[in-house]
């Protein structure tokens, strides 16, 4: 999925400069031809370095921007 390859592997912070951590996966929805979560992994503690830390649900909708890094909307 092209999509899935542009965002993996993006940093998300949120409106306040706090790091949520890295997208490791999106849900897409193919009948509304849209993505509508992204799944990130947190980068703390010692799992977090082979790619297990706790895993955070982000609606679409709460997606301010996306360039070299994703950045949430104020909340």
């Amino acid at each position: 999925m092209k999509i899935f390859d542009q965002l993996k592997g993006k940093e998300v912070i949120d409106d306040k400069g706090n790091k949520y951590g890295n997208i490791s996966d999106v849900e897409w929805n193919p009948e509304a031809n849209k993505v509508e979560f992204l799944i990130v992994t947190e980068r703390r503690g010692p799992s977090a370095a082979i790619g297990m830390g706790a895993k955070r649900i982000i609606p679409y909708e709460k997606i301010h921007s996306i360039g070299d890094k994703v950045l949430l909307k104020e909340q």
